[in-house]
């Protein structure tokens, strides 16, 4: 349980405000891939295999530094830190419009997995400058549907107006994206010019010994193993499906923009149930919310596989329920925990972060390899459904522990 908070006095809802609007730069910059994997593999000549560890590069750096982010944010404080991540996924997007080849466009999507954990790690941190529970879960809430807002931005407007407006040169579209993150981490400096809390804390030492002790904390207690395992799962269900489903769509024989426009729906619908689902998730509520997120997931992935557009639209309804919302509960779950509290959740975020990205690399490359390998989207959703239906084992271990 998080047992010490800063003073409410000294936090005001312009923090979430500030911080949402680069967490929408980190959504709009995850999800600009999505609509132009055509004409990526074509310019760059690579294989959907290729694609797969293009679309998963960023989560595989993510994995080793979300750990260093959560000492950069324990020891020098969100204002810095936040910033820092900003100018990080403006590199990023600037490299991209760069890229030449296949190493070249990993490397640029890499950069991103640098910056991204200072933000993830920060939402946590960030809500748990509330006193109570109620508004910990609010304003977690409020702040994951940034990066969905900015998905839906990259996957409305990529090829129904920009790429057009660019003569469909993904280079050029990705120099005008980096503005983006720059006047965000501006706008975030802004913000924050007079709020104390957030600037580094000049008595904090780095202590070593104190870090192994929460990691050791993270990986050898069974309920927070548990709660890794799920959100492995929920990692590997999000990025999979973001980074391919308009590609997904498109193979069931709808054009590019139409298909990126349907691919909007789980993230519109993700939206309402990270504002609405998260209200009612409690100690003694959340891992019932959880098993029905998870079967939801494996049912609408099975409805995905229909040539049937009703259907389809169907399954990308009661896919949003999930992907919007499951992280947000574990993450809510983890950060709620016994010894988990404002001093060090920097730290034990990091490792939840760092941990559970290996399904988030591992999620976009089995789709690319079993597409490669068998032409055939339908056969990658069925393995997926089948994994999310096994995440209720590890989610009954939790409630047998109680």
């Amino acid at each position: 349980m998080l047992t010490k908070n800063i003073n409410n006095d000294n936090i005001s809802w312009s923090i979430i405000f500030g911080l949402w609007l680069i967490y929408f730069c980190f959504g709009y910059s995850v999800s600009s891939i999505a609509p132009i994997v055509p004409y990526i593999t074509h310019d760059l000549n690579i294989s959907y295999k290729q694609m797969g560890l293009i679309l998963g590069a960023w989560q595989f750096t993510y994995m080793f530094f979300a750990l260093p982010a959560g000492f950069i944010l324990d020891r020098y404080g969100l204002k810095a830190s936040i910033f820092l991540a900003a100018l990080i996924i403006t590199l990023s997007l600037i490299s991209r419009g760069l890229s030449n080849n296949f190493y070249h466009m990993w490397l640029a999507v890499a950069l991103f997995g640098i910056g991204g954990p200072l933000i993830s790690v920060g939402v946590p941190k960030v809500s748990s400058l509330w006193k109570d529970e109620k508004s910990r879960a609010i304003s977690m809430g409020i702040l994951f549907t940034g990066p969905m807002f900015g998905g839906i931005f990259s996957l409305f407007t990529m090829n129904s107006l920009i790429m057009p407006l660019f003569n469909n040169n993904w280079k050029l579209v990705y120099f005008l994206y980096s503005l983006a993150p720059f006047l965000a981490g501006l706008i975030w400096l802004f913000i924050t010019k007079n709020k104390t809390v957030l600037n580094k804390k000049e008595s904090t030492v780095l202590n070593i010994s104190h870090s192994i002790s929460i990691f050791k904390l993270i990986i050898t207690k069974k309920r927070f193993i548990n709660i890794l395992i799920l959100g492995t799962g929920g990692m590997f269900l999000v990025h999979s499906i973001t980074g391919w489903l308009p590609k997904i769509i498109h193979t069931k024989g709808f054009d590019l923009s139409l298909s990126s426009t349907l691919a909007t729906i789980p993230i519109i619908v993700g939206i309402v149930s990270a504002l609405t689902i998260t209200r009612f998730s409690n100690n003694t509520t959340r891992i019932n919310i959880l098993a029905f997120l998870f079967m939801n997931a494996g049912l609408s992935l099975f409805f995905i596989q229909s040539s049937s557009l009703v259907i389809i639209i169907i399954g990308l309804l009661f896919l949003g329920l999930s992907t919007g919302t499951i992280i947000v509960i574990i993450l809510n779950h983890m950060s709620e925990s016994k010894n988990i509290n404002y001093n060090n959740i920097g730290i034990a975020g990091g490792i939840f972060f760092s941990i559970i990205q290996i399904g988030g690399v591992l999620g976009p490359f089995f789709i690319g390899l079993i597409y490669d390998i068998y032409n055939n989207f339908n056969i990658a959703l069925s393995v997926y459904s089948l994994i999310m239906f096994i995440m209720i084992f590890p989610l009954f271990i939790i409630r047998n522990e109680k």
